[in-house]
């Protein structure tokens, strides 16, 4: 949803110091919903390994991954918006 933030755990404050996680999640969500596990990895996290960000990304590419096969529920989708449908 717009003008809210996620990043695929529970946080105490969600406020501007996770708006870059925030994004990483959308991000990792819409890659992996863009292809096949296979032609979309989740090895393919840009993010600096164990940062916030990375795990934000790993988030949002395994709630993608979940959905295999079908859309995305406006549930899962948190706060990103809607990305394509997930390919086998």
């Amino acid at each position: 949803m717009a003008g809210k933030l996620c990043i695929g755990e529970h946080a105490n404050n969600i406020g501007a110091g996770h708006i870059s996680a925030s994004k990483a999640y959308c991000e990792g969500m819409a890659y992996r919903a863009s292809g096949t596990a296979l032609a979309k990895p989740v090895q393919d996290n840009p993010h600096q390994t164990t940062s916030e960000d990375w795990r934000a990304w790993n988030f949002g590419w395994s709630k993608a991954d979940g959905n295999a096969g079908g859309s995305i529920s406006q549930t899962d989708l948190g706060c990103c918006a809607a990305v394509p449908p997930v390919l086998v």
